[in-house]
């Protein structure tokens, strides 16, 4: 469950027991469902990839062209793409040496229970990095409904206090539900969210640069004037295709499931995620300019446009409802990873449930408040749980299932990919780290 749209949904922890048929029907809610019901059909299929691929991350995509430069995001666009075919490729070629079904339980073939109890933190810290995204993207988003209904002197308009109100009164209640197999509708709306933001920021990005024209700042190559701030998209991108974890689930219900017809699945669903990105990206970017990297709007595309604008208005309420609702997606599986870790052995306990929850939305909530931007967010998790789960494991995995020379024909390119995958995660990392959490403001 990745971002508005994959939410996240279908990433599942691994299981340290077995769940029974009663689990599944009630506290264990089914990770890895599809977003629609494919009936295994590769049009489904696609649609299911890309509903994984595509979320929030489309929010910080036009900030990531500005701080870059065209040409450089760009590229780094097309590398990702290629990237994430790439990795994919691997995971199906994984499973089909191995024959395992869950990304888990091939960790836990290949490396054994130290390392598989690494992939699950890596995707329960994804999971909640998410989930705190949803809260710094809500904030953004109604706080300058507050000051605009109840003025900018009220504590009704102050960030932290429309946070807290909204999370203790929606997010938080319907985080502490036990089956929420009923949200999971908030998928396919999140992709038809994200859709209805490209169409709408487009329009009015082409609006308002027929009316002002192209500014004349605009980088179309690689952004140097920031010094190693053109790598903070790195990871910003790299966050934006993440999906592998939601492979296996995916090929499992494939009709008639081979390689060649997971290949156009791959294929189509990365070329969708890939075109709606560079419009919202590039577009955007033409229009604005580098006054996109400007703290005010916070990494959001969305706070670039004035709130009496119906059209954006309309998309900052979808995205608002899917964000509500898509928020218990994301911390289910933490409170699920939790249990299974310190609980596995201890009866379900409903106290216990309520203080898991609690727990995790608070700490969401205090680290969502002090979040300078969702771009940071992206950039963090990209840089870090991204990097690991979708780029070093997959490669990882063939290294170690395939044979022949570390350097030979068939291990050489995931040899490239996992080092390349390092070396960029953490140059990103720490890139974002300094430039917007250690650096004095200017």
């Amino acid at each position: 469950m990745k971002k508005i749209g994959s939410f996240i949904a279908s990433m599942s922890p691994m299981r340290t027991r077995k769940p029974n048929e009663d689990d599944l029907l009630s506290d264990a809610f089914p990770y890895h469902q599809s977003i629609i019901p494919s009936k295994g059909s590769i049009r489904g299929s696609v649609f299911n990839l890309a509903g994984a691929t595509l979320g929030a991350g489309a929010l910080s995509l036009p900030y990531a062209v500005a701080v870059s430069g065209l040409g450089f995001a760009v590229a780094q666009l097309v590398l990702a793409a290629v990237l994430t075919v790439y990795t994919i490729r691997l995971l199906i070629r994984a499973e089909d040496i191995t024959k395992l079904k869950s990304y888990e339980d091939l960790a836990m073939y290949c490396f054994g229970t130290k390392m598989t109890i690494f992939v699950e933190l890596n995707i329960l810290i994804f999971c909640f990095g998410i989930s705190v995204a949803y809260l710094v993207t809500l904030g953004d988003i109604i706080t300058p409904l507050g000051e605009l209904c109840f003025g900018v002197q009220s504590i009704f308009a102050h960030r932290w206090v429309l946070m807290t109100i909204s999370c203790g009164s929606i997010m938080l209640p319907l985080s502490l539900m036990k089956d929420i197999s009923s949200l999971q509708f908030s998928s396919i709306l999140g992709v038809l969210s994200i859709i209805f933001l490209v169409v709408a920021v487009a329009i009015r990005s082409i609006m308002y640069a027929s009316a002002n024209g192209i500014p004349e700042d605009v980088s179309w190559t690689i952004d140097l004037s920031r010094g190693p701030n053109f790598m903070l998209s790195v990871p910003i991108v790299m966050f934006a295709f993440t999906c592998q974890v939601n492979v296996f689930s995916i090929y499992t219900e494939l009709q008639r499931p081979c390689i060649r017809r997971m290949n156009k699945v791959v294929d189509r669903a990365t070329l969708i995620s890939f075109l709606i990105y560079l419009s919202i990206g590039v577009v955007a970017y033409l229009a604005f300019g580098p006054q996109l990297v400007e703290p005010k709007y916070k990494g959001n595309i969305l706070l670039s446009f004035p709130l009496n604008d119906t059209l954006i208005a309309i998309s900052r309420a979808a995205i608002t409802f899917t964000v509500a609702v898509a928020f218990p997606l994301n911390i289910f599986p933490c409170r699920f990873t939790i249990d299974m870790m310190f609980f596995s052995n201890s009866e379900d306990s409903w106290p216990r449930h309520v203080a898991v929850t609690s727990g995790l939305v608070l700490l969401a909530l205090v680290l969502a408040i002090f979040c300078p931007s969702i771009n940071v967010v992206f950039g963090i998790i990209g840089g870090t749980c991204s990097t690991v789960v979708c780029f070093c494991f997959p490669a990882a995995f063939i290294l170690k299932l395939e044979d022949g020379p570390l350097l030979g024909p068939k291990k050489i390119g995931p040899v490239l990919l996992f080092v390349g995958a390092i070396v960029i995660g953490f140059v990103g990392t720490s890139v974002t780290v300094w430039s917007s959490l250690l650096m004095p403001p200017s």
